[in-house]
């Protein structure tokens, strides 16, 4: 549950509620708060604030302090107590809004204090308001972290970097744990056993499991502590692959052994759905007591970072039609080619989202508009064979109206954010991508965090034709990397947007492990990609 407080200092109201606790705690932050703190969706007034307690260490009744301050010593904090709201219901885990109490463009320290013990501290933003316009921003880009297939050592670099806020493109988690009777252990302590005895989740328990072994991590809880984040839902946050039937008015999940029961998938839709809104601090729009997916949650929503840049933030999933050519793997969802591609009637977003992301950004009057997209936003083919169905691809037709009606705006400010595809590039962006054409922005694809990229996985194959293969096919790419783990940071000012790739050895279980520069680049309106 979602706590949105009342505007208040407490005054040492914190210091009043240490003597209140039944009962001995657990001793120390680790064993009260055993998975850390963690801040999203900031907004120029607020952030949502999250941690979950420890079961051993809940007493029912039992108040929770929260509080946020501009300097570390907590003399002077905004906050509130939450004394309902959480417990085995929310799998322990409690969100506290914020909005409202803080103040803009400002940096906070926060922290929960539960039986008298003390949470980590936490280090947040709020946004700039409107009709300012910050000199820089910086955003830290990441996606598809695996847990099975590397360490999070890329994630105490991000905590490390300055940045203003980090965007997590999708696949905070995936539904299945290692399985040993199909992958061989490459990475020692990554693997692990769902409450329901399978390796790929079919509850509620299992889904909260697998965000519990996530946020384990200790380099991922110093990341969510160092900065806000904002959270794209992709596909393995429910099930592979996913999509909306119509027909079904039911998920689809063509990887998934309830594929084909329609009722199972929704009510497992609904648990997965749960678990992301217990675990992700968003601010999104979530009614328990509703039945049917999209009723029951909507995750688009946008954030204006001062007069800057105005973030779309989409679901490519809840919504989108079944994959264009078929469900049938990598020889239709992947790699694939039917006039079904071109179909009018594919969606991606769905007509309420595709109405509000086109309307909205048209209309927005920020320095760039920027689109965040799980998916990659491009086209990637070869020759007529399309290498990415599950992506925009294969609602090129819905793609195609977006661009149509930007052009028509004139807009040229655009910048993508994609991931998904467990690779890096940079893309021109114009009305049907091809050389010459009116620029309309940018697409910057954020490496997988440690999920295996395209070159590792089609080696096994030998079929991985190279990433200048890609690039010669594609000439709209600036670049294209399908070989690299770790993140990027995307650097904006008024006259630029700068993209930064790191790539970071996943091998490694330790804070410095090694990390370099892949590629910088620039995309100035008039000018497109540069080096730089």
């Amino acid at each position: 549950m979602q706590v949105r407080l009342s505007r208040r200092k407490l005054l040492g109201l914190g210091v009043g509620l240490v003597g209140v606790s039944r009962g001995q705690a657990p001793q120390g932050p680790q064993g009260v708060f055993p998975i850390g703190v963690a801040s999203g969706d900031p907004s120029p007034d607020g952030v949502v604030l999250w941690t979950r307690v420890a079961p051993e260490a809940f007493r029912p009744g039992e108040p929770i302090v929260v509080e946020a301050c501009e300097s570390p010593d907590f003399l002077e904090p905004q906050g509130g107590l939450i004394e309902t709201g959480f417990g085995p219901e929310t799998d322990y885990t409690v969100r506290a809004d914020l909005d409202g109490q803080l103040e803009p463009g400002r940096g906070y320290f926060y922290r929960f204090i539960y039986r008298g013990v003390t949470s980590p501290i936490g280090r947040t933003r709020t946004l700039h308001p409107p009709g300012t316009m910050p000199e820089r921003l910086r955003l830290g880009l990441i996606t598809c972290q695996e847990f099975g297939s590397g360490y999070y050592g890329a994630l105490a670099h991000l905590a490390r970097e300055e940045l203003d806020a980090v965007i997590h493109l999708g696949d905070f988690i995936y539904e299945y744990s290692g399985d040993p009777r199909y992958r061989r252990e490459r990475f020692l302590g990554r693997a692990f056993r769902l409450p329901s005895g399978s390796y790929l989740a079919v509850n509620l328990a299992d889904y909260r499991a697998l965000y519990r072994a996530y946020r384990s991590d200790p380099f991922l809880q110093q990341a969510l502590a160092a900065h806000p984040w904002v959270f794209l839902w992709d596909d393995h946050e429910f099930a592979n692959d996913t999509y909306w039937d119509p027909t079904t008015q039911a998920p689809g999940a063509p990887d998934h052994p309830f594929q084909g029961q329609p009722e199972r998938l929704k009510k497992l839709r609904l648990e997965a759905n749960q678990a992301w809104t217990e675990y992700v601090p968003a601010r999104v729009v979530y009614d328990p007591m509703a039945n049917e997916p999209h009723r029951q949650m909507s995750q688009y929503r946008r954030l204006a970072f001062g007069d800057l840049l105005e973030l779309f933030v989409t679901d490519t999933r809840s919504y989108r039609s079944p994959h264009p050519c078929g469900e049938g793997g990598f020889g239709q969802r992947q790699f694939a080619t039917c006039s079904a591609q071109m179909n009018p009637s594919q969606t991606m977003l769905g007509a309420e989202q595709y109405r509000w992301l086109a309307e909205h950004l048209m209309q927005s009057p920020a320095k760039w508009r920027g689109l965040a997209s799980a998916v990659m936003f491009s086209p990637l083919r070869s020759g007529d064979l399309t290498l990415n169905t599950d992506g925009w691809d294969g609602y090129a037709a819905e793609r195609q109206a977006l661009l149509n009606a930007w052009a028509r705006a004139g807009v040229h400010n655009l910048v993508v954010l994609s991931g998904d595809l467990h690779s890096a590039l940079a893309s021109q962006v114009s009305p049907t991508f091809k050389p010459g054409e009116p620029w309309l922005g940018a697409e910057f694809m954020a490496p997988s965090l440690t999920s295996p990229g395209p070159a590792e996985t089609l080696r096994r194959l030998a079929f991985w034709p190279g990433n200048a293969f890609l690039e010669q096919a594609n000439p709209h790419l600036n670049f294209f990397d399908g070989d690299i783990n770790g993140y990027a940071v995307l650097e904006v000012t008024p006259e630029a947007v700068r993209y930064e790739l790191y790539w970071v050895d996943k091998t490694q279980n330790r804070p410095d492990t090694p990390k370099r520069l892949a590629r910088k680049l620039r995309y100035r309106p008039g000018r497109g990609l540069e080096a730089g």
